[in-house]
């Protein structure tokens, strides 16, 4: 490991006592911004989360880096699991209707809008129930250090995944906060509008983009619906920030038809909660 890099260690590592990991399922969230790792039981119960949270603005190779020593070192990946399924949070993603969609012309795209930068595997997702393909792409030092490491079952896109959770009526915005980014789903009287990830540096950025979100997409901010979860407090500047202009806040609440252990629930739900319901969707 370099000088410069000092291992991460968890922001949380929340484990129920007893797990009987071989015919659980592992559950793997993976992107520039850290990497998550959630189990669920035989019996429909969450009983694990661990989270590892990348300080902001670390470059491709210091990413990779802290990457392969997680997946060394993570305790949780030196048991066995009945399945395991790898979500990705990369933001190169585009959503692309069926219409418009060509698999030869899908890197053109990626590039079109990301650029050419970083190379990576393109992926293909495509999303039965909205009738849309997500492309999206991985840098390929980070596809070959799970190819490596992990047998996995699945792969898919958390866009590909977030776009199932259920949704409330009218105008709802969904917000996932990670560190120095979230990734907002915008829904217009239940349909979809928009989804992507934005990098912010401080609060007052994540207003801006927000507002402009609901510019873009004439949406009233006192007529939509904030559901937030992820990394973020009611008692934050980033919260403050958010209530001066929407009046209908609330926070993501965990998955009602699924256990989840009481090491976990001692932890405010919405922390952890949109990684549930993305394992509850793959």
């Amino acid at each position: 490991m370099s000088p410069q890099i000092q291992k991460v260690n968890p922001s949380f590592n929340i484990l129920a006592p007893n797990i009987y990991t071989g015919s659980a399922t592992l559950f793997i969230e993976a992107g520039p911004t850290g990497i998550s790792f959630v189990v669920l039981n035989t019996g429909d119960c969450f009983q694990a989360v661990v989270t590892y949270s990348f300080p902001n603005r670390m470059n491709p190779a210091e990413i990779q880096e802290e990457m392969e020593e997680i997946l060394r070192t993570e305790p949780l990946l030196q048991k066995p699991f009945s399945k395991t399924h790898l979500i990705w949070t990369y933001p190169e993603s585009i959503l692309v209707p069926p219409e418009l969609y060509d698999r030869e012309q899908s890197k053109d795209m990626l590039e079109l809008v990301f650029g050419d930068l970083v190379q990576g595997s393109i992926f293909h997702d495509f999303l039965y129930r909205h009738n849309l393909y997500n492309t999206h792409r991985i840098p390929d030092s980070i596809r070959r250090i799970f190819e490596e490491r992990i047998p996995v079952s699945t792969q898919r896109h958390q866009y590909s995944l977030l776009i199932d959770r259920a949704r409330q009526e009218g105008n709802e915005l969904f917000l996932c906060f990670y560190s120095g980014s979230f990734t907002l789903m915008l829904c217009k009287d239940g349909n979809l509008q928009i989804i992507r990830n934005v990098i912010y540096n401080t609060p007052e950025d994540v207003a801006y983009y927000l507002l402009d979100t609901c510019r873009c997409f004439e949406v009233a901010p006192d007529s939509v619906k904030l559901c937030l979860s992820g990394m973020i407090d009611k008692k934050s500047n980033l919260y403050a920030a958010v209530y001066k202009y929407f009046l209908y806040i609330e926070f993501a609440e965990l998955p009602p038809h699924h256990a989840v252990a009481e090491e976990i629930r001692a932890h405010p739900p919405h922390f952890f909660s949109h990684l549930f319901y993305q394992a509850l969707c793959v």
